[in-house]
């Protein structure tokens, strides 16, 4: 049975909506990363502050542009030029043309990674981890189907999960 025309949707971040159920399907840890071309002729950024002086390709839907660090130590950095896009893969495909840095989630960029065409950026603060989520309406039970879903995607995706084993990773 269906409910507003969908069963669940996969979420890369938080679920706040109340009227939602959220299943933990796999962690996300994110990685900043621009292509070896950009970093050749702009530099590569080596700390928080001077990660704000380039261009930055970054998510629209997202509160806070680049949030670094946790407690404390945490940054939030907006770079000076950008580009804005609602689609990750898009930003992906923006740094793999040397546009800019951007900051995504290791499972858009592990291949990337693992061949060169795209370059971890280290500035000494980790980027906020998230969360895959299945959310579905806090309404209506789990169907099979949707059980079979979640059970089918956590074992494909591992524990870790493939895209963040040591050998996908720089």
């Amino acid at each position: 049975m269906e409910a507003d025309g969908y069963d669940a949707v996969i979420r890369h971040g938080p679920v706040s909506d109340r009227w939602l159920v959220a299943v933990r399907i796999a962690r996300s840890q994110r990685v900043l990363v621009a292509s070896p071309a950009y970093l050749e002729a702009n530099g590569v950024p080596s700390t928080v502050e001077n990660l704000g002086d380039h261009a930055g390709i970054l998510y629209t839907n997202r509160v806070a542009d680049w949030r670094l660090g946790e407690g404390a130590e945490a940054a939030i950095v907006q770079p000076r030029r950008a580009l804005r896009v609602n689609n990750g893969l898009i930003m992906r495909d923006a740094a793999l043309a040397g546009v800019g840095v951007t900051l995504l989630p290791t499972f858009f960029v592990h291949k990337d990674l693992a061949s060169g065409a795209l370059r971890a950026i280290d500035v000494g603060l980790e980027p906020e981890p998230a969360e895959i989520h299945i959310a579905y309406p806090a309404a209506q039970p789990p169907s099979a189907k949707l059980r079979a879903l979640i059970a089918h995607l956590r074992t494909s995706f591992g524990s870790p999960p493939y895209w963040e084993v040591p050998e996908a990773l720089p």
